[in-house]
């Protein structure tokens, strides 16, 4: 019976630790205004705010990065999110975008130091 009660305990701290499922919704919240995206080699950037003008708060920086990460990069490319910075109701936020190229060419490696 007693060790019956210590699994209990062990089999709901498992539970705990598997991750969930995919989320298939995305946050709620007021419809973001994307001000200006212009992009300088691998970085974008892109400034945000309400549609109604107002500027973004803290609490939902968050969300508006997700949405500038979803614009700020080609296809085949994969974004991260880098600097954030606020000025005038403007949240700005710069997006390194990554491509990951794939290629025949042999290199040789043999006049590498070991």
């Amino acid at each position: 019976m007693m060790r019956a009660l210590t699994l209990i305990p062990v089999a709901a701290l498992l539970a705990a630790c598997v991750p969930p499922g995919a989320v298939t919704e995305k946050p709620k919240g007021p419809p973001i205004d994307i001000v200006e995206a212009a992009r300088a080699g691998d970085t974008t950037r892109v400034v945000l705010r309400y549609k109604d003008g107002e500027a973004i708060p803290a609490a939902d920086e968050n969300r508006a990065v997700v949405r500038a990460m979803e614009i700020a990069c080609q296809d085949g490319e994969s974004a991260i999110p880098d600097t954030r910075t606020r000025a005038d109701g403007l949240l700005t936020v710069n997006v390194f975008c990554v491509g990951v190229l794939e290629s025949d060419q042999v290199i040789d490696g043999s006049g590498l130091r070991t």
